[in-house]
Formats: C-alpha cells, structure tokens, sequence
C-alpha cells in the first residue's frame, strides 16, 4: 500500500509540476510579447499626436490652439513639451497650466531630436515621442506619457494567466491521480497475489485487463504461476511414486527380517530363500536411492561424462550378459545381435553401460515370461552406430511416446493397470544421452512392445557438453 500511495504521489507531482513550468514558460513570453507590443503601439501614438501638434500651429510657444491640445492631452495622462534650441525644454506659456504633469526624459528626447527626429522611445517607464517643429522658436514638440496602459493590459493578461496556471496544474493533478490509479490498482493487484503466491497458494492468478506493458506482467505472472503450479504436481507425483517404490520392497526386508527373527522360517532352504529375497530387495533399494542421487547430480550439473573413442558393441555385450542373468530368474531371455567385428562411437563407456542397465532393466520387467528382449546393433551409412533395446511387453500409447522419458510421466499414467517402475530411470536415461550427444527415442518394437533407440556418434567426432550433463527433464 505504501508503494502504491508513493507512485501516485510522484505521479501527481509530476505532473502538476510539468503544467505549472509550461504555464510559466507561456505566461513569462507572452507577458513579454504584451509589454514590447503595447510599449510600441503607445509609442507610435505618442509620434502621431506630436506631428500632429506640430503642424497645426504656426506659433507653437504661444498659439491658443496650442494650449489647449495642451488641456486636453493632459486630461489623458500626457504632458507635452517645447524642445528649445540647444535642448532646453519648456512647457507652453498657458493661463492655468499648472506644473508639468509628468517628468521630461530631456538628454533622450533631445538627443534623438539632434539626431534628425522623429523619434520615440521607453526611458524609466516613460513612453516618448518627439518631432521636429516646421517653424518658429520651439526646435521641436515633445509628448511624455507613462507606459501604465501597457503594464495594465500585462497585468490583466497575467491575472488570467494565473488563473489559467491554476486551472490547468489541478486539471493535470486530477489527471495523474485517475491515470495513476489505474496503474496502481493492476500493480498492487499483482502484489497480494505475490504474497498469496509467497504462502503457497499456487493456484492464484490475477486478471489481465488491457493489452499494455501492466497487461504484459500480469500475464507473466499468470504463466510463472501456473509453472510453479505444474512443477509442485509434478514434485508430488515424483515423490508418490518414489516412496511408492521404496514401501514395496522396505516391506518385503521388513517382512522377511521378522520371519528370521521369530524363527518362523524352518529349514536350511527357506532361511537361504529368506535371505536371498532380503538381498535382492536391498539392492534394488540400492538402485533406487543409486537413482535418485544421479538424478540429483544432473539438476546441479555435477555429473560427469567423458567420451572416448571406443567399441559400443564391448559395451552392449556386457549390458546384455548381466541383464540375461536378470532376466533368467524371471523366465525372461535376453538377445544380443551385433554385426560382425567392432561396432566404433564416440561414447563415454561406464554411462552407456549405465543407460544400456535402465533400459535392459525396464524391459527385463515388462517382458512376460517365456519372451524375450532383443539388444541390437548396427553400424549407419555416415559413421555413427544405433543400438536398439526392444521388449515384447504390453508398450505404450502412441500420444505417449513422446513423454516416455519425463520423470514420473509413465508410473503416473500407467499405474494400477500394470508394473511400472518409479519413473526416474528414463529420465535418467534421457539425462546421459543428451549429455554424450546420443540421439534417444522411443517408438513400438518389431513383436510389439516398446523400442528404444539409441543414435551414437561416430568416432572423432563432438558429442555433446563435456564434463557435466545438462539439465534433466
């Protein structure tokens, strides 16, 4: 809230203060312009009259005529002047004259009259006008007002002004206040829906009102929200399915420990078939919790791939000798076919053995038994070499090939219609493919069931990141 009242007020100012400097920018220039226009025009005046006063009078100093222009200007706020050979000034010798009405800028006026008149000018606040005299003893007439008709047309457009000044900085104030408000209210929406955000209520969104820069984040919000809300059902679903894996075969130790200890297994033969059991359920305990620190490792980019030049059928042979002991105890055979002589890659040997065990694994465990897995070679026509791992298993949908190696994604959508795994070793697989450049796909096998296959790169050549695998689905 803070926050928001702080832009407004910055906003409201902001704006008062740009009208209230373009009324004074206007204000001073036209209160400039005013003055310079009403000074010339007063000016122009003043010359009219003094050519006027002097021709229409013979004898300047004493016509009649004379003294009473005098009276009359006077009552106008001007006072006229005789302008004497040598620059004396004098005012006309009239009955009831009285003392001059307004002071003479005299070295002005008779300086310009020297210099070949008509003149006029502004001195001290007094506008001026003098012209020569056709004849007689005057040199010249003189014509003296103040320039207050000018200030006041300045002072009564300065007063408009102001009132325009205030007009306007409230009307800009009033306008900064509405549109601030309509920038603050989307911008304070989308703070409590960070806070809701902040206490874990991931479905929050806000609403997207307008297609402007605000319109822009709110939508962004709307996405990282949704985001975040995917991810933490995808975090649930993964551990669900972790712990899922963890309490079948915790039960099993547990249940067979406890058989040992109360004596409840009888015979030599049943104790081994106890103990044997309580061993393979610790070890596959151990590729679980062995899986989840890989998959740990390859969200830090701590895991470490070095490719190498070497055989990839090597390595397929003894994937498929420990995987056909496996596959034995299930009734499931294991088939090797590779082309004859050495099949070269770039591969990192001990992590294709790792995705070649995952995936011999997971097809070893879908197979039923009397079937068997093929794993499968070839040389390709630019050098690089492809293994396939191919089971006769119950498969997967077509729409879901192309999510069989997120994490989790399988165990979810299959779970309850058949035996599926925890979901991390394809992700896993996944993980080491990219890092080694391993082209990995997943598609239906020859007899039905699921395919995957691997696309390695040929010898010499650039296989991917070096060092640390990159991020895992």
């Amino acid at each position: 809230m803070t926050g928001r009242g702080s832009l407004r007020r910055r906003l409201v100012w902001s704006f008062a203060l740009v009208a209230l400097l373009v009324a004074l920018v206007t204000g001073v220039t036209t209160l400039s312009l005013l003055r310079r226009a009403g000074e010339r025009d007063l000016q122009q005046r003043l010359e009219t009259v003094a050519r006027a006063v002097a021709d229409g009078d013979e004898q300047p100093a004493t016509g009649a005529a004379l003294c009473q222009t005098r009276r009359a200007l006077r009552a106008g706020g001007t006072e006229l002047y005789l302008v004497l050979r040598g620059g004396r000034l004098t005012v006309p010798a009239c009955r009831r004259s009285g003392p001059p009405l307004v002071p003479a800028p005299g070295a002005d006026a008779a300086g310009a009259l020297a210099a070949g008149g008509p003149a006029s000018g502004v001195t001290r606040g007094l506008a001026w006008a003098v012209t020569p005299a056709p004849g007689g003893r005057p040199a010249g007439i003189l014509l003296v007002r103040p320039a207050r008709g000018a200030a006041g047309v300045a002072g009564l457009v300065a007063q408009r002004l102001l009132l325009g000044t205030g007009l306007a900085v409230a009307l800009a104030a009033g306008l900064a206040w509405v549109l601030s408000g309509r920038l603050a209210a989307p911008l304070g929406r989308l703070a409590a829906a960070a806070r809701s955000l902040g206490a874990g209520r991931l479905d929050t969104r806000v609403a997207v009102d307008g297609d402007d820069e605000v319109a822009e984040v709110a939508t962004a919000f709307n996405e990282m929200a949704a985001s975040l809300e995917r991810h933490q059902g995808e975090q649930r679903a993964f551990l669900s399915s972790v712990g899922h894996e963890l309490r079948t075969p915790l039960t099993v130790v547990q249940g067979n420990a406890e058989a040992l200890l109360d004596g409840a297994v009888e015979g030599e033969a049943g104790r081994r078939r106890s103990l044997e059991r309580l061993h393979a359920e610790t070890l596959r305990l151990a590729r679980l919790v062995d899986d989840l620190l890989d998959l740990g490792r390859l969200g830090r980019g701590r895991f470490r791939v070095d490719p190498v030049d070497g055989d990839a059928a090597a390595v397929l042979g003894e994937a498929a000798e420990v995987a056909g002991e496996r596959g034995a105890a299930r009734g499931v055979a294991v088939e090797l076919r590779l082309p004859g002589g050495p099949v070269p890659a770039r591969i990192d040997p001990g992590r294709l053995r790792q995705v070649l065990d995952n995936l011999l694994d997971n097809a070893v465990r879908s197979n039923p038994p009397g079937h068997s897995v093929l794993l499968a070679a070839r040389r390709l026509p630019d050098g690089r070499a492809e293994a396939v791992v191919a089971d006769q298993g119950p498969g997967i949908a077509p729409e879901d090939l192309p999510h069989a190696f997120e994490r989790g994604y399988l165990w979810s959508r299959y779970r309850g219609t058949r035996t599926v795994g925890s979901g991390l070793g394809l992700a896993i697989v996944k993980a080491l493919c990219d890092a080694m450049g391993v082209a990995v796909s997943a598609g239906p096998g020859p007899a039905g069931g699921l395919a995957v296959s691997l696309v390695l790169p040929a010898s010499g050549a650039p296989a991917g990141p070096v060092g640390a695998a990159r991020r895992s689905p």
